[in-house]
């Protein structure tokens, strides 16, 4: 795919170079169409619209290869030249018309085109600017114009030579010197890298060329000590020209001493040892070198190899030293102050990830704070689309995979700014191009993620894109001094590009001393880092060959290993989803399909089909006819059998019926604790209607706009206080006494008139307006709630012994009470009904369960936790009840003690809102703390699995899938 322009011009002077230089101008280079396509009108459809299908469609060969035109002007063809050498290609395949990417450019071979097009012109081209004219004639049309003009601000600097024999260091040697110092006799700033040698290569001749490297960079002679300058201390470098280099040797069984701590004070900072004649040791202090600079030692060892020669310096990294540290003091760089100071107005916070920490991979043993890394690969088909993508719409690498990176980042943070840093070769000089030294640059980084309907993630890559250019240019300064300056906060994770340039040593060369045959991969994944251990997380991306492999360092004090292999997981996930860049942000794929699938599926595969059709009240008169002398409901000494309860709710519906009360009503309920309520209760949904509890003791008021909401005519009401009860009357709307009902008449089953989509009973909660907000439950949710949830796929119990005595303490107008009440009728169990004296009487409650032989009890755990405080009943709930069920609000780990005395007692933690019916989840932790050995410690309170027939997934704010371990919002389904 390829952006194409159609446009229509009145004179054929006009063209599409024309219009593309004319945008050039007014829009980023990489909103500027690939091609351009005259036409004589633009075709419409019968509605006046365009017709994308009647425009010609390009071909596809004239837009993959343009013909060439050999280069006319000097400034072209030396663009050429310089083009040829950066990539290895015959001069005389490349033209005017050749562009920088489809070359295969990237970031470090921009880099080394603009230091070869300073030396050659004298001129200082900025990132932004090159990669604004990447086509060659258009890159040497600007070369003459910067050339031909007088504007000063082109113009590169001279650094003098100052044969120094000492220097102060640089600003990135500075952070690496103290933190050297706190962290003495480690090896966490060595950068250590082996090479398996060619088969015959001459040891002696590589010696040599190491002897002649070593003359020629004194940075390699170079110690550093402490120096009193006007009573302040500073850092400098010191050229001992006594020191050798010592070359040693090595076998399988020591060569682990190779790799050993560095003393600063003392000269060389480097080591080269061998193992038989086999493999090539490198181990040089960071202060000294970077990643650049292992590439820069072989191919220069490779050229003395071959061409018994190496690369003279104009200048020695000491000249360097003095020169960047006086353009320091001048103020010189306080454009790259503000710089930054503008990029951190925004608001941003340090990454912060859930950890994970507890769910360990294959039952690995982790030390906290250790370093550990994770390597992948993404395959050659990944890296084909990623490598095709990335030309077709003219973005660099490095831009594509950070802004993948801090995606996934943002994902698992929910943070939709992230605070990160990359890390740069800071050789924008061409002095430094062939120079040994420690040069590259942390840089921070703000990568926005504020995602919206107009972004795609293709606009998104654009702008980081447009954000490293600029950055190219500001890599002076230090990530120490910019904290410092702009008050930054610490940044804990870091991102490195390292290209194929980088990766590639020697391959200009005819013979190498390297066998590249077995590959030096697993050595080279840190020549490229700035000390990334001492970030919290390092995500190395490595270009090599035609795939791409993944590196991670992170710090097992913040990360866990399960966590870091999700994080690339979704990393890889996101490069198979490149087609969908061009959608908006959050549509775009990251959660592997494995992941996502357990997500939507397998934590949700708790499922049972049964008739729709159920309702409440018949499945209730179905269960008394088959037991109909079980007790039902005790309450106040009254036991009432079940065959009673389904008679007497049949006569209080007849009554209801008679009185006009039907399909669609709403009965109130206000009634004191009694068995009244669950009669009326039933008999209302007999009746065809749905109920509302009402609490006598809530306001007045309250209890008139929830009336006037349901629209009732009549309620129900059972309280024996008179003046109470006179109080509690309402204009418009009959009342009827529970206690003066005959219940002995009229007793016949009565017509079922409802469907499992009408509504069961009204729960109101306390709204988020202030006003009481009504949650309505229907038959069909009551049904599957009492019959099917609290089983496994509708089968097999929860509660696996199951039980036959429940405890009713919950007030009828909390949800709870259709667990206490309703759930263990249908399950053909009996009640015991506390009533006003005993609700809120632990002790009373206590003498209940004793009693009774009562073995289940569901409640909120605040009230559990006040009532074991009394010993009748926490002696009675040790003694008897089999099953504790705690939901409404957070569950109190003091409750895990219930279990440490007793682990017969099952305890449970429920989750779910009054729009559920009761709850969704629940969560066995007595099975916790016995996987715990017994130990209460450490249990993880969670709201556990959904659930028969409900479902529960974790989404974010756009209503996506996170992945597994991520916060996200709770999002409930099913009954």
């Amino acid at each position: 795919q390829y952006l194409v322009a159609y446009y229509i011009s009145k004179s054929e002077k006009i063209n599409g170079n024309h219009i593309r230089n004319y945008l050039k101008e007014k829009l980023p280079y990489y909103m500027i169409p690939n091609y351009f396509i005259s036409i004589k009108e633009i075709p419409v459809t019968n509605n006046g619209k365009l017709d994308r299908r009647a425009l010609p469609e390009p071909n596809v060969n004239d837009l993959i290869k343009e013909e060439y035109i050999a280069p006319e002007t000097e400034t072209e063809k030396e663009i050429c030249n310089i083009y040829s050498q950066i990539f290895k290609i015959d001069v005389n395949e490349i033209g005017k018309n050749s562009n920088f990417f489809d070359l295969g450019g990237d970031s470090l071979n921009a880099i080394s085109i603009l230091s070869m097009i300073e030396k050659k012109f004298n001129i200082k081209i900025k990132f932004k600017e090159f990669m604004k004219h990447s086509v060659v004639n258009e890159l040497a049309s600007y070369i003459d114009s910067i050339v031909s003009s007088d504007d000063n601000s082109y113009q590169i600097d001279v650094i003098e030579k100052r044969n120094v024999k000492e220097f102060p260091v640089t600003s990135q040697q500075l952070g690496v010197y103290i933190d050297s110092i706190k962290n003495n006799n480690n090896i966490l700033y060595n950068v250590p890298v082996s090479f398996r040698l060619r088969e015959g290569v001459d040891i002696d001749r590589i010696k040599e060329g190491f002897n002649q490297l070593f003359e020629k960079h004194q940075i390699l002679k170079t110690k550093y000590v402490e120096k009193e300058i006007n009573g302040k201390t500073e850092i400098h470098g010191y050229i001992d020209e006594e020191c050798k280099l010592v070359f040693e040797e090595y076998n399988d069984e020591n060569v682990d001493s190779f790799i050993r701590p560095f003393d600063l004070s003392s000269a060389p900072l480097i080591r080269v040892g061998f193992i038989r004649n086999e493999v090539l040791l490198i181990d040089m202090h960071h202060i000294i070198s970077d990643g650049t600079t292992i590439k820069i030692i072989i191919d220069e060892i490779n050229k003395y190899y071959n061409e018994n020669s190496i690369n003279e310096l104009e200048i020695q990294f000491g000249d360097y030293a003095y020169y960047i540290n006086e353009k320091m003091k001048s103020g010189f760089y306080n454009d790259q102050i503000e710089f930054y100071k503008k990029m951190f107005d925004d608001e941003y916070e340090i990454l912060r990830i859930n950890n994970m920490n507890d769910m360990k991979v294959n039952n690995e043993e982790i030390n906290e704070g250790e370093i550990h890394n994770i390597t992948r690969e993404i395959n050659i088909t990944i890296s084909e689309g990623i490598n095709k993508f990335i030309k077709q719409y003219n973005i660099s690498k490095t831009a594509f995979f950070l802004s993948i990176y801090g995606y996934v980042l943002s994902k698992y943070s929910g943070q939709e700014v992230i605070y990160s840093s990359i890390i740069s070769a800071n050789r924008n000089n061409h002095y430094l191009q062939n120079m040994i030294g420690m040069f590259v640059s942390t840089q921070p980084i703000l990568l926005k993620f504020k995602e919206n309907d107009k972004h795609s993630f293709v606009e998104l890559i654009k702008e980081n894109m447009s954000t490293l250019m600029n950055m190219y240019n500001y890599q002076d300064l230090s990530l120490s001094e910019l904290t410092k300056s702009l008050k930054l906060k610490n940044v804990n994770n870091t991102f490195i590009y390292q290209p194929k340039s980088i990766m590639n040593i020697s391959s200009s060369l005819s013979e190498s001393i390297i066998d590249n045959r077995g590959g030096n991969d697993e050595e080279m994944f840190s020549v490229y880092e700035d000390n990334g251990s001492k970030f919290d997380i390092t995500f190395n991306l490595v270009e090599k060959d035609d795939k791409y492999l993944i590196s991670v360092d992170y710090n097992t004090e913040y990360f866990s290993s399960y966590l870091m292999n999700k994080i690339v997981n979704s990393f890889i996930e996101m490069t198979r989803n490149v087609k969908q860049f061009e959608d908006m942000i959050c549509e775009i794929e990251y959660i592997p399909k494995e992941e996502k699938e357990k997500i939507i599926n397998k934590f949700n595969e708790n499922r049972f089909e049964y008739p729709q059709n159920k309702l409440y009240h018949t499945e209730f008169s179905k269960l008394a006819k088959e037991i109909p002398k079980k007790c039902a409901i005790v309450c106040n000494d009254v036991e009432i059998s079940y065959r009673e309860l389904d008679e007497m709710s049949n006569s209080l519906a007849h009554y209801l019926r008679s009185r006009g009360i039907g399909r669609g009503d709403i009965v109130p309920i206000i009634s004191e604790r009694s068995q009244y309520f669950v009669i009326a209760a039933l008999a209302v949904m007999k009746s065809g209607a749905g109920y509302l509890p009402v609490d006598p003791e809530f306001p007045y008021e309250r209890i008139q706009y929830m009336i006037k909401e349901c629209q009732s005519k009549l309620l129900l009401k059972y309280i024996n206080n008179k003046e109470i009860s006179e109080k509690l009357k309402f204009e418009g709307v009959e009342e009827y006494q529970l206690q003066r009902h005959d219940y002995n008449s009229c007793v016949e089953e009565i017509d079922n008139i409802n469907e499992g989509d009408d509504t069961s009973y009204i729960i109101f909660t306390s709204g988020t307006t202030g006003k009481p907000k009504g949650t309505i439950i229907s038959h069909s949710n009551v049904v599957n709630f009492c019959l099917y949830s609290q089983k496994y796929m509708g089968k097999q119990e929860i509660y696996s012994e199951g039980f036959d005595c429940a405890l009713a303490i919950c007030k009828f107008t909390h949800d709870i009470s259709i667990g206490e009440i309703n759930y263990p009728l249908l399950r053909g169990c009996k009640i015991i009904l506390s009533n006003d004296d005993e609700f809120n009487n632990p002790k009373l409650i206590g003498k209940l369960i004793r009693k009774h032989h009562i073995n289940y009890i569901f409640s909120v755990s605040s009230r559990i936790i006040t009532y074991l405080n009394e010993p009748e009943f926490a002696d009675a709930l040790n003694d008897n009840v089999k099953y504790l069920l705690f939901a409404g609000e957070k569950f109190n780990t003091n409750l895990l003690k219930v279990v440490e005395r007793n682990h017969n007692i099952q305890l449970f933690n429920g989750y779910g809102p009054t729009e559920t019916t009761v709850i969704s989840s629940v969560k066995n932790l007595t099975e916790e703390v016995i996987k715990n050995g017994g130990n209460i410690k450490n249990i993880r309170i969670s709201t556990g699995k959904p659930l028969c027939n409900f479902t529960t997934y974790i989404l974010d704010k756009y209503l996506k899938p996170v992945p597994i371990g991520v916060v996200g919002e709770i999002v409930l389904g099913g009954y």
